[in-house]
């Protein structure tokens, strides 16, 4: 079997400097091929062995033909509808960043000469310019760059802003030469290596209308190892070699992403040599038909902060009240979705209990422990609180009929299995679920905040994964609202479910601001008990994370995180 299989991540929190960093990740185990497995052809007598190991070595040129099962909406990573792993694996190979993230989970320097430097009182952060870092036309990376991208986040005109975290707390700068800018803060911000994880050419886009320039095409100036040349929406994108780079060659040509809004037939067309590369959510038979091809096709499974839950619209009628969606939680059976869909491609996954924690992380706690699965008690509840059951089985509470819809990726076997599951496991329960599903990109338009959508967003019950950082402060744009006196709380640009608890918000800010380890652990297992409570979501599992590539490719390297698999596509290189 040409394949390897991880352990599960043993996360670990540091201290360095005022930074909560980094996780590590243990050593693979690797699935050695029986020797009655594979067939092995002995090379002929008169084949030099250097001849054939010169023929392994990689050769310059050649295109990665990628399968994706989602395509973007828009190009810019910056914006609401950018916030996706689609959008980043295009938008990260061309605009690059001080920090990335590791697949081991560690920060490592890109554009900066090592980690930045950080001081206590005031807290500020000191980037320092690596000095061949350039843009593909030739100008060099400089502080002005890091000033118009933060200048970027927080112009209130680009409303459309996935986050401006950390860079609304940064209150002064100053140059200190033709490489080096310091950021002042107006108070600590502890996922500040998060910050300017992409950064923008200010002599390129300075002017233009930054939430439209970038939407259905790049520029054609980046700071990364491939740019963007076209893209056949609905079918497929194009992306070219950086011939400038300044960290180096380039091997490939170009990466085509092949957008196919289906599992199987991706599979399918990497069974057949259709595609070169491509990254499914592992579904049940899928490692085994992969197994099937091994003597040509490598692949690598891991877990990593993936991880799979269902989101609440909590303005629609029903969906309002927390007694509702307690019955909804308890009434599904989270425990046979884990062993029925996620077992059988890793024997180790466990039910999700936190929504902050992962459960291989050293500050996982059960929070939602209370919600595991019991039909009765989800009955009861219901009528402890007036609700009473139809002629059909189903609850109706103060007028409203418990009939909701339950909404996901279409094509997606294993999450379509899952809504099964779900709308089963509620049947029995006294709650109907309605299978809703939408292509990729077409779902996730359903999932804005109300400001986006005139109130009401149009999903009841949303079945989707969130990926995760080393740090959890990300969690406040999700999860929490700004609370003002004598006003209606306003939710936070990803705030998806429109759920608003003022001690929550509180708590999150607070741990945003917390450079112990420690003392934020605890301030955000405070603030998964809330959301225990009030359920706007329910945690399924951590999502085990396939990488599978063609042979004749070098230098894939699964990466679990926000990252993607395109982390270090500048290493990528075809060997025939």
């Amino acid at each position: 079997m040409r394949s390897t299989l991880s352990r599960p991540w043993r996360w670990l929190v540091l201290l360095a400097a005022l930074a909560l960093v980094v996780a590590a990740c243990a050593e693979d185990e690797v699935d050695e091929p029986e020797d009655d497995d594979v067939d092995v052809e002995e090379p002929d007598d008169d084949v030099d062995d250097d001849e054939d190991e010169e023929a392994a070595e990689p050769v310059e040129g050649g295109t990665v033909l990628f399968g994706d099962e989602q395509e973007p909406t828009i190009l810019n990573g910056f914006l609401l509808e950018g916030n996706s792993l689609v959008t980043s694996k295009v938008f990260n190979n061309q605009f690059l960043g001080a920090h990335r993230i590791t697949p081991d989970f560690e920060y490592e320097p890109v554009l900066v000469d090592g980690i930045a430097e950080i001081t206590e009182d005031p807290f500020t952060v000191t980037y320092t310019i690596k000095d061949e870092a350039a843009w593909s036309d030739g100008e060099p990376v400089s502080p002005e760059d890091f000033v118009f991208t933060w200048q970027t986040v927080i112009d209130e005109d680009n409303d459309q802003m996935t986050s401006r975290e950390g860079y609304e707390d940064i209150e002064d700068y100053e140059v200190v030469d033709d490489q080096t800018i310091t950021f002042e803060f107006t108070q600590p911000y502890a996922p500040w290596p998060l910050l300017f994880s992409n950064l923008l050419p200010e002599h390129v886009l300075e002017g233009e209308d930054f939430q439209a320039v970038m939407n259905d095409e790049l520029p054609d100036v980046g700071s990364g190892p491939f740019l963007f040349d076209s893209w056949d929406q609905g079918s497929q994108l194009r992306l070219v070699a950086n011939e400038d780079y300044w960290d180096g060659d380039v091997a490939l040509d170009e990466i085509v992403m092949r957008y196919v809004p289906d599992t199987t037939t991706l599979t399918q067309q990497m069974r057949g040599g259709e595609i070169d590369m491509y990254d499914p959510q592992p579904q049940i038979e899928l490692v085994d038909q992969l197994d099937e091809v091994s003597d040509r096709i490598t692949y690598e499974v891991d877990i990593g902060p993936v991880w799979e839950h269902i989101d609440f619209n909590t303005l629609v009628d029903g969906l309002d009240r927390d007694y509702v969606r307690q019955a909804i939680a308890l009434g599904i059976d989270r425990e046979v979705i884990v062993e029925t869909l996620i077992n059988p491609v890793d024997p180790d996954a466990v039910v999700l209990q936190n929504p902050i924690y992962m459960a291989n992380q050293d500050q996982y706690e059960e929070a939602f422990a209370d919600l595991d699965h019991d039909p009765e008690a989800a009955q009861a509840l219901l009528e402890e609180n007036g609700c009473e059951q139809g002629d059909d089985g189903i609850y109706e509470c103060d007028g409203t009929r418990l009939s909701f819809r339950l909404g996901t990726t279409g094509g997606n076997e294993r999450r379509e299995l899952a809504q099964q599951l779900m709308q089963s496991d509620l049947a029995d329960v006294g709650i109907e679920i309605t299978i809703e599903n939408d292509e990729g990109a077409a779902f996730f338009d359903r999932l804005n905040t109300p400001e986006a959508c005139d109130g009401i967003c149009d999903y009841d019950i949303a079945l989707f994964a969130w990926v995760g950082s080393p740090d959890p402060t990300a969690n406040r744009n999700i999860y929490g609202c700004d609370f003002e006196d004598g006003e209606d709380p306003e939710p936070r640009p990803q705030n998806w479910t429109v759920w608003c608890d003022e001690e929550a918000s509180a708590l999150m800010d607070e741990a945003a601001q917390t450079v112990d380890p420690d003392d934020q652990a605890a301030l955000w297992n405070e603030v998964a008990e809330i959301m225990s409570d009030g359920v706007p979501i329910v945690p399924l599992f951590q999502q085990p994370q396939l990488l599978a590539w063609d042979d004749a490719i070098t230098g894939p390297q699964l990466n679990a995180t926000n990252q993607t698999q395109f982390w270090n596509s500048a290493d990528w290189a075809m060997t025939q």
